[in-house]
């Protein structure tokens, strides 16, 4: 099936949910983690989350550029030093600007010029660090954002470092994905496929590293990265309508994709000594159904059809053979 350059829906699903009040640092853990979102706190719905309401979608989306895109963190608990950072697709490198206010913490990516220059992907960081309790605990949150539109063409398609996502080799902790888009710069991940990612600690490859991958619906799976510090699952095929007529091949699910270290190390941070270090490192992404899924729906509704069809040719058939053929009386004269 000829894929084309549709106008994706930007948002999607997350299962960390977004608390609506802050927490102490001391409180701070596994089930504290930061995730970016698309979505601004308190406006999911739950673990499924919803979309914006209208008047509140932002110019920017998945194939439909714009010159700006906020970004949502899940936690108001942020360190007063926390930083965001950008890397464009070009490689270059930005500070983001977070700010507090009534989403909650959020910083904007500007992504101009709008001339085609930026055709890529945009990869976005949240780095946060606090010592509570002689732990050092940092936490990173990890994003990727497609910037693009099809009126630029695609003067990109063969470049393949447009086509990689980036790292930056001071990041503690961070996910990188492998093989996620193709040449015009759609997701290729669907429910079904085993997907890849690789854990790196400053840079290199990170093996023994345990890696969740949750989704939206509720399915979680963890596995270690190997010597080479990938780590692969095979995503649960989740969507199925009870209706074929409601299947929506362009849906979105959500996954959150976590890895943690944690390690003894003897070291300060703003003037509070620390003896052991824990790293939670999140990456939210997304996927869509399966073709063979939505195929067989097709299929389905197509014999379904079929089935429709050849009953009422059949019972025309027969009530046309029951049919008797008209024919004129003539009076009888003798009468």
């Amino acid at each position: 099936m000829k894929r084309i350059c549709p106008v994706f829906a930007a948002a999607f699903a997350l299962l960390i949910g977004f608390p609506q009040s802050s927490s102490a640092y001391g409180g701070r853990g596994a089930g504290a983690a930061l995730v970016l979102s698309e979505t601004p706190p308190g406006r999911h719905g739950g673990a499924h989350g919803r979309a914006q309401g209208k008047g509140e979608e932002q110019a920017h989306s998945e194939h439909r550029a714009g010159p700006e895109k906020t970004w949502y963190l899940n936690r108001h608990d942020l360190a007063p030093d926390a930083a965001a950072y950008i890397v464009r697709p070009d490689g270059t490198v930005a500070e983001g600007k977070l700010e507090h206010g009534g989403n909650g913490w959020a910083f904007k990516v500007d992504t101009l010029p709008m001339d085609g220059t930026q055709d890529g992907i945009f990869t976005l960081y949240v780095v946060d660090r606090i010592v509570a309790d002689n732990m050092l605990q940092i936490r990173v949150a990890k994003a990727n954002m497609i910037n693009h539109s099809c009126g630029w063409g695609h003067q990109f398609k063969f470049d393949k470092e447009r086509h990689r996502p980036k790292s930056l080799a001071w990041i503690p902790l961070e996910l990188v994905g492998n093989d996620l888009w193709d040449a015009s710069f759609h997701s290729k991940t669907m429910s079904g496929d085993r997907i890849a990612w690789t854990v790196l600690d400053n840079g290199a490859a990170s093996g023994n590293i345990p890696v969740t991958f949750t989704t939206a619906s509720g399915w979680s799976r963890t596995v270690e990265t190997d010597e080479d510090g990938t780590a692969s699952v095979q995503l649960i095929r989740d969507y199925y309508p009870e209706r074929w007529i409601d299947f929506d091949a362009r849906k979105k699910n959500g996954l959150v994709i976590t890895a943690v270290r944690e390690y003894d190390e003897q070291g300060e941070l703003d003037g509070q000594s620390y003896g052991t270090v824990r790293i939670v490192s999140t990456l939210a992404w997304k996927y869509q159904p399966a073709r063979a899924d939505y195929r067989s729906y097709a299929f389905g509704l197509g014999v379904t059809a079929l089935v429709a069809v050849a009953s009422g040719a059949g019972v025309y058939a027969y009530r046309g053979r029951r049919r008797k053929p008209f024919e004129e009386a003539e009076p009888d004269d003798e009468a």
